[in-house]
């Protein structure tokens, strides 16, 4: 009897009364966004932007994590071969030289931003410059040099003679990227105040001229100066550079050993130097009525000074507003020369650093002839100046309406008038997107 009653308990154990289970609710899915797509596929996706850089700088200014992948290893040169892009810039600062033109830029601006044709559409503002300190009654800031996203600008007295090519004492710096709107400012050394200067350049970070990359936390800047107190004679100078590291640990100015060259004797008038253009690594300065012809040239990797003395077809005189040396697209060193109203550009051979050949020729009398404006006496009595020149064109004016700016394309040797790029006589600085460099992601 008890073991019967204890199977039945047994029994209503193993089967208790119990309510009914709910139906299962299905699960609803998970939700996905774009960051779940890992780099690879999207990387994928952001090579198929373009062939405009614009959209890939656009993209790359939207968040972090696809900054990292635009600027990561191997994307920009897939990007350019697939594309066929070989140039990044976004559009040039452009600075006005009152020799040429009008005294100053519109609405009292130290640069007027000319977008280029894949940026059409990009806010300039961007681009502004207003973020930068005010500077001294009597002073304002001018553009000195650019490379990939950073601007350098130095300090200039403000005088009613004062145009973009005179000659200065060394002084204060300030390097800028615009479209972090950083800065920072370098002020001149005491010891160095006192020197002339031949220019200042800005150059790649981790090693000069090694190709370290640039970012405002990695810079240099390169000051060429003008010593005529060497050799103590009026009719005499030397030539010294120094240079300004980024950064807190070694970073300032120094003077290297290699930089103050004993062994070049120049003219004691400094006006007689003027800069004619930087090529594949080199900055050359023209020597006006050097009896040898030499032309003075300053190696940014090693800091060296030397002295260089081109064919007597190609030199015939240095002076900046008949000769420029550039870089062009292809690598090779180039001079343009305005000779009898023709404009030559001679091209160095590869093989042979001592042999130059004449690459293209344009009359510019017959050019110009079908442009706005144009008047046959322009050409009748002087040579035309070269105002700017860089790798993809070359800015010039008759001598006598210096107002009257066109520019030639290097590569198709066609000439143009009305471009915006015209109305700014003065330097241009080529301004490189900072995405397509290998950048400071942190910002």
């Amino acid at each position: 009897m008890a073991t019967e009653r204890r199977r039945r308990g047994h029994r209503r154990r193993d089967k208790p009364n119990r309510a009914p289970k709910p139906p299962r609710r299905a699960v609803p899915a998970a939700t996905t966004s774009v960051d779940d797509v890992p780099d690879h596929l999207l990387e994928d996706i952001l090579l198929l932007l373009g062939p405009s850089s614009a959209c890939l700088f656009r993209a790359a200014y939207s968040c972090k994590r696809w900054r990292r992948v635009v600027t990561g290893a191997g994307f920009l040169s897939s990007f350019r071969e697939r594309h066929g892009v070989r140039h990044h810039v976004a559009g040039h600062y452009h600075t006005v030289d009152t020799y040429y033109g009008p005294s100053a830029l519109p609405g009292g601006k130290i640069s007027v931003f000319v977008p280029s044709s894949s940026l059409a559409g990009v806010d300039s503002r961007w681009f502004s410059l207003d973020f930068l300190p005010e500077s001294d009654d009597d002073s304002s800031w001018e553009l000195a040099d650019s490379r990939s996203g950073l601007l350098l600008l130095s300090k200039k007295k403000r005088t009613r003679t004062n145009h973009a090519g005179e000659r200065r004492f060394f002084t204060d710096l300030i390097v800028c990227e615009p479209l972090t709107r950083r800065y920072q400012g370098i002020l001149c050394p005491a010891d160095l105040s006192e020197y002339q200067c031949l220019g200042v350049f800005l150059l790649d970070g981790d090693g000069i001229g090694s190709g370290g990359g640039v970012s405002m936390s990695n810079f240099k800047v390169l000051c060429a100066l003008y010593d005529r107190c060497r050799w103590h004679n009026l009719h005499l100078g030397a030539p010294l550079a120094c240079v300004f590291s980024s950064g807190s640990d070694g970073g300032g100015w120094r003077l290297p050993k290699s930089a103050v060259a004993d062994d070049i004797q120049l003219p004691g008038r400094f006006n007689a130097m003027s800069f004619v253009g930087r090529a594949n690594g080199c900055l050359y300065w023209g020597i006006e009525d050097d009896e040898d012809g030499a032309m003075l040239v300053l190696e940014e990797n090693t800091m060296e000074f030397s002295l260089l003395t081109f064919p007597e077809s190609i030199r015939e005189s240095y002076h900046k507003r008949t000769f420029r040396i550039i870089a062009g697209d292809d690598g090779a060193t180039r001079v343009l020369r305005v000779i009898g109203n023709d404009l030559k550009v001679f091209m160095e051979l590869a093989d042979n650093a001592s042999e130059w050949v004449l690459e293209k020729l344009v009359r510019l009398p017959e050019a110009t002839r079908g442009l706005p404006g144009h008047e046959e006496r322009y050409f009748q009595q002087n040579e035309a100046m070269v105002v700017a020149a860089s790798a993809a064109y070359v800015l010039l004016t008759p001598s006598v309406e210096k107002t009257c700016l066109f520019s030639i394309e290097l590569e198709t040797m066609r000439v143009e008038r009305h471009l915006e790029r015209n109305k700014y006589p003065g330097v241009a600085y080529a301004y490189e997107l900072p995405l397509l460099r290998a950048a400071d992601t942190s910002y």
